[in-house]
């Protein structure tokens, strides 16, 4: 079990980089699902459709890279770079062969425990999730079109628990404030009373 993860400071510090265009990954895989189509309907030369379809394939991994790269900068910016992966480490460590199936495996365990550690979202455990990924290596083997899709699918659900995690660090939003007084009550004259004090004698001649 993945257990590295170090007490970070109560405050984080604010994220500076903006969370991953994770939708672009989507793109991809739609595209080489087309480009698919089109060489079984219009019999396009197969050594040009299949030089695309690598490229496709190829681009997609490394923007997905880029995408987990990204989400742990934002970790290493909220922990002032205390948090146990770097943002190469995430990204590089998957290059490496049969490595890359247990690293799968850590990082989304690390991701997991550190933000239900904090407590202000509630994420599934980072070993769904490692099998979720996986499962879309085993799937691109398959059809590289599904196995983009889903890997996008798994990590747009990451990327949106790390942004939902840093908005709900920002401080108290304005639903969360009292309720701020009526204007109304400074507009309102001062009651003041005419009447004469009691027991006040009303002058030399008063019996």
């Amino acid at each position: 079990m993945f257990t590295s993860i170090i007490d970070t400071d109560p405050a984080e510090a604010p994220a500076e980089s903006s969370p991953p265009w994770v939708w672009i990954g989507f793109l991809f895989a739609g595209t080489f699902f087309m480009l698919e189509l089109l060489f079984v309907i219009l019999e396009l030369d197969e050594p040009v459709i299949n030089l695309f379809l690598t490229l496709l394939m190829v681009g997609g991994w490394i923007y997905w890279l880029v995408c987990i790269h990204r989400i742990h900068k934002i970790l290493a910016e909220l922990t002032r770079n205390r948090y146990p992966i770097s943002p190469g480490e995430a990204a590089g460590k998957h290059i490496i062969p049969f490595y890359n199936i247990v690293w799968v495996f850590r990082w989304p365990a690390a991701l997991s425990d550190y933000v239900n550690r904090q407590g202000r979202v509630k994420m599934i455990s980072g070993y769904v999730i490692g099998a979720m990924l996986l499962f879309s290596l085993l799937l691109r083997m398959v059809n590289p079109a599904y196995g983009l899709a889903f890997v996008f699918g798994v990590t747009m659900y990451m990327s949106n628990k790390v942004k939902s995690h840093v908005k709900a660090g920002q401080g108290i939003t304005a639903d969360q404030l009292p309720p701020l007084p009526d204007p109304n009550i400074f507009s309102r004259p001062l009651e003041t009373s005419t009447a004469p004090a009691q027991g006040v004698a009303e002058g030399p001649g008063a019996g």
